[in-house]
């Protein structure tokens, strides 16, 4: 029975008498919340959470930009390699564009750019 200036510690403000199993269920409600929250941040904000996953996504893309890359560079180094083998004229045209190598008797011109940076006025 309820007295004036005591007060029962079974009543809620609101919604009366809470038995222990009510209590118990919240409290239940309450960890497992507290839990999911705690994994949800985590998740999102970890080592392995949400912003190293979008950061090894990133990685990954330009990774598989320069794998893509260097397969076309392969590609074109093996069908200069095979023009070398298979090509006389490819050879002799490496050899004197790049090596400046020469037939017996023929004469090279080598042309000097020109400096630009001396001054040639009188």
């Amino acid at each position: 029975m309820f007295q004036p200036g005591k007060i029962n510690p079974t009543h809620g403000f609101v919604r009366g008498p809470q038995s222990d199993r009510s209590l118990a269920r919240r409290s239940l409600f309450l960890i497992i919340g507290a839990f999911l929250a705690t994994l949800l941040g985590l998740s999102l904000l970890g080592e392995n959470g949400l912003g190293s996953w979008i950061r090894l996504q990133a990685v990954d893309s330009r990774l598989e930009n320069d794998v893509a890359s260097i397969k076309d560079g392969n590609r074109k180094l093996t069908e200069k390699l095979h023009s070398l083998e298979t090509d006389p004229g490819a050879l002799e045209k490496i050899a004197r564009e790049e090596y400046n190598m020469q037939k017996p008797g023929e004469e090279i011109l080598i042309i000097l750019p020109m400096d630009t940076d001396k001054d040639t006025s009188p």
